[in-house]
């Protein structure tokens, strides 16, 4: 059955179905795409728009994140099922033989900027050794139709190719445009079967950068207090730990002093105005100068994930050893076993659950 969204208006109880527009929805897309690519919840620098393939075409975004895995996001427009799926294959040949050069070429093309430099701006991090090891395809439509559904599905479940398809709809109420989005399989779901066999199996656990640094308004005294983990700043930051979900096992690093905290997901993110600890909102025991307290745009405030620390450690006693796990990442899975081993051992885990 083909995928379709319908929103409501909740109003004294009654539901009050909403328009939907028809408003040239993918050719703005890309647009909006291009300029703030977290709208598809993933965390990603756009390097190319409309690049010229060898092959013949133009790919509409090409993308990388901060493994040095390439993105093709291409827009389904008017083509046929048949055509957008042997399109997006036929450009992920031409994407597996990019090499560094190529895509130092491509951004220079794109921005006339350094790639490089760039990248470790966007990510906080320089640019892999390895890159280009792996690439993503996802398809980007206002409607699924039955065909593109059981195709994708197929090539993921089956070949395990990391193609999966997202889906917008424009809603309109009282003058104002209403986006929503919905992906044909959780994107978490897909990357584990066409990561098998490439990388390391995923521990079951998750790896989580506090955010928290010498010269900024977060500490670990305070994640530890109101027993949460927080990320703001911008949706890209916001999005990320937005993916925990209640019941997902944690291990919570501070960047230079180690892993300082183990525990399980209690409640899923919620602005910090909202966030409550016993029926009391926690930025009532806050100094009134805290950042906290200064409610901004839902966009760049703080959100915080409901935590049960089950051990933690004083920042000056973080966990750490040479060669442990560690990126920039706000959240990912940890696949690093040497880092999980570490970790369970000095976090109590029982890995016999």
């Amino acid at each position: 059955m083909s995928l379709s969204m319908d929103l409501w208006q909740i109003n004294n109880e009654q539901l009050l179905p909403m328009e939907q527009a028809t408003l040239d929805l993918e050719k703005r897309l890309e647009n909006w795409i291009e300029r703030d690519i977290s709208m598809l919840g993933i965390d990603a620098l756009i390097i190319g728009r409309q690049v010229h393939t060898s092959y013949g075409g133009f790919l509409d975004l090409l993308a990388i994140n901060s493994d040095g895995e390439l993105i093709i996001i291409e827009l389904k427009r008017s083509k046929t099922p048949r055509d957008i799926v042997a399109q997006c294959l036929d450009y992920g040949t031409w994407v597996y033989d990019l090499s560094f050069k190529d895509i130092l070429s491509i951004y220079d093309a794109y921005k006339s900027a350094s790639f490089e430099k760039d990248f470790a701006e966007y990510f906080d991090t320089p640019v892999p050794e390895k890159i280009n090891s792996s690439y993503q395809i996802i398809i980007v439509a206002e409607s699924l139709d039955d065909s593109t559904e059981r195709i994708a599905k197929h090539l993921n479940e089956v070949h395990k190719v990391n193609i999966n398809a997202v889906f917008f709809n424009i809603f309109q109420k009282d003058g104002y445009e209403y986006i929503g989005r919905s992906w044909l399989k959780d994107p978490v779901d897909v990357e584990e079967r066409s990561v098998s066999g490439k990388k390391s199996k995923w521990t079951g656990y998750y790896f989580v950068n506090t955010g928290i640094t010498d010269d900024n308004f977060r500490g670990w005294d305070l994640n530890e207090k109101y027993h949460f983990v927080s990320a703001g700043g911008g949706p890209r930051w916001i999005n990320a730990i937005k993916k925990l979900k209640k019941g997902d096992k944690i291990f919570a690093l501070t960047k230079g002093k180690g892993y300082v905290g183990y525990g399980i997901v209690e409640e899923e993110a919620v602005l910090v105005k909202n966030y409550k600890i016993d029926d009391k909102n926690i930025i009532d025991d806050l100094p009134e100068d805290h950042p906290w307290r200064q409610e901004k745009d839902p966009l760049s405030d703080e959100w915080l994930v409901h935590v049960n620390w089950l051990k933690t450690y004083p920042e000056e006693q973080g966990q750490w050893f040479k060669g442990a796990f560690a990126n920039q990442n706000v959240v990912c899975k940890l696949r690093d076993h040497n880092t999980f081993k570490y970790l369970a051992e000095k976090f109590n885990v029982d890995t016999s659950e």
